[in-house]
This record gives C-alpha cells, sequence and structure tokens, in this order.
C-alpha cells in the first residue's frame, strides 16, 4: 500500500491484521487486531498504529480480556501489543467492541505498561 491509501485507523476498531513474519512466541498469520493507541497515536502521519492481536484460545489470563467478535468468543492478548505498519490491515472486521470490553483492555494495558 502506497502511504497515500493507507487506512485510517481510530482507537477500538477491529481489523483483520497480517502478522507474518512472525518471531518466537508472537501470534502469526491472518487475525483480528484491536486498535488500542489514542486518538492523537491514530493521527500521527507515521503509517503505524498499536493494537493488540486477538485470539480464540482462552489462557485464563487477567491480561487477555474476552472480547466478542461478530458472535465469535476471544481474547485480547494485551501481553502482545504491538505498533505495526498500517500496510498490515488487510480489511475493517465487523466487530463493535462494547464498553465493558474496551474497559478490561484498557486495565490490562495499564497493569502491563510501566508507569511513574
Amino acid at each position: 500500500m502506497t502511504p497515500a491509501r493507507r487506512p485510517q485507523v481510530a482507537p477500538w476498531q477491529v481489523w483483520w491484521m497480517q502478522f507474518n513474519p512472525q518471531v518466537g512466541h508472537e501470534q502469526a498469520g491472518e487475525r483480528p487486531a484491536i486498535v488500542v493507541g489514542s486518538a492523537l497515536a491514530c493521527s500521527l502521519p507515521n503509517g503505524l498504529a498499536l493494537v493488540v492481536p486477538c485470539t480464540t484460545t482462552d489462557r485464563q489470563l487477567v491480561w487477555q480480556p474476552a472480547v466478542t467478535l461478530a458472535g465469535r468468543a476471544g481474547f485480547a492478548m494485551c501481553d502482545q501489543v504491538k505498533a505495526v505498519s498500517t500496510d498490515r490491515l488487510v480489511r475493517r472486521h465487523q466487530a463493535v467492541l462494547r464498553k465493558a470490553e474496551r474497559e478490561a483492555i484498557a486495565f490490562a494495558l495499564r497493569q502491563l505498561v510501566a508507569t511513574p
């Protein structure tokens, strides 16, 4: 994708994203990802999006809160938050996160990110 055609992302959108190539225990393949960057982060002209990948595997981890994506149970892998090129975005997912899901993801991220 050329920079002029990069998709515009917004906080809490869900996108199908291509995570290959992956390294180590990172999630791989095409899977849903939730944009967790702020409105400011989403508006930067750097062509990056801050996302957490989703999985259908329940690992019973507090930092992987449950989400429902188009009627299918999933989990937001907040322990794998990453900045990715928007060139990896394949298409918008039809899912819309509920407020409780957004709050659970935000809580998990606050537990994992260093703060003063």
